[in-house]
């Protein structure tokens, strides 16, 4: 799929490129000293475009580009080979850590070959109050990736790391509660130290693109077709109306989807079967 708009070419100073940070953006302070290396997972999505060039700008300011990392989890291809996230993902986290001349990792979890089986092997779909998706298939792999560049630094001691995420407090209440900076789940005193870092906590949706505009950031075309979030391309999680508009843009996706629905015997959300999505999707 396209890259829309086509980002600025690379300069030999990857941060000379970079904006004033907005007056209303003020970045939050993180402890550059303290940490060995950032890693910033990137999805492919809005608000990761606008974590990264956060990341980055302040990374620069302290002298600490060279610490920086993008992570991309790739959540692998089905049982019958369609990609779960959006095609096209993969390329626009790349093109944005290209931007700024930092290090770019695409990591797939070593136990499931794709998200999908992972759900098959479960026997339902994963839910507020059961994102397994997002435990097993990126903070995991994350978790791996930040041990790697711990052997790959050699230090000593156990690694201290950042790890950056675009939630936005306004996405949800629970979001809303998380703190910019803590403590990550993934630490282990022998192994790793690691710090959650939420760069665009305070940012509302219409602040983020407003960054990607005034920055000329590359962001996927699906936003222009009418997608509010993009990771999976169908995800229990989304709004209906993502969903219906999804399912029409994938409608092979959607199909294996159904099936694997009628296989479990568990609708693919609360009060919404990917069977209604499909006819909805095609206007039944």
């Amino acid at each position: 799929m396209a890259i829309a708009p086509s980002a600025p070419p690379a300069c030999s100073n990857p941060c000379s490129r970079l904006l004033p940070a907005p007056a209303d953006t003020a970045p939050v302070e993180f402890d550059w000293d303290a940490h060995d290396v950032v890693v910033v997972g990137d999805s492919g999505g809005k608000d990761s475009r606008v974590t990264l060039d956060t990341v980055c700008r302040q990374a620069d300011a302290a002298g600490a580009l060279h610490k920086v990392r993008v992570l991309h989890c790739d959540l692998g291809r089905t049982p019958e080979g369609h990609l779960v996230e959006w095609p096209g993902a993969e390329a626009v986290a790349r093109r944005g850590a290209a931007l700024y001349g930092v290090p770019f990792a695409v990591r797939r979890s070593s136990r499931w070959p794709s998200l999908l089986h992972r759900i098959l092997d479960r026997g339902r779909w994963p839910g507020f109050f059961a994102r397994y998706c997002t435990s097993e298939m990126k903070t995991a792999v994350g978790r791996d990736y930040i041990d790697e560049l711990g052997n790959e630094l050699a230090l000593g001691r156990p690694v201290r790391a950042g790890y950056a995420l675009g939630m936005r407090a306004d996405e949800s209440r629970n979001r809303a509660r998380q703190p910019v900076l803590a403590p990550h789940r993934m630490s282990a005193p022998s192994k790793r130290l690691v710090t959650a870092w939420l760069p665009i906590h305070g940012l509302s949706e219409s602040d983020v693109w407003s960054a990607i505009r005034s920055g000329n950031l590359p962001y996927h075309e699906a936003y222009d077709l009418g997608m509010r979030r993009l990771s999976c391309r169908l995800c229990p999680l989304a709004a209906r109306d993502d969903l219906f508009l999804s399912a029409r843009l994938n409608p092979e996706v959607a199909r294996e989807f159904a099936a694997a629905e009628e296989r479990m015997g568990s609708p693919f959300k609360n009060g919404l079967t990917m069977r209604q999505v499909i006819e909805r999707a095609s206007g039944g």
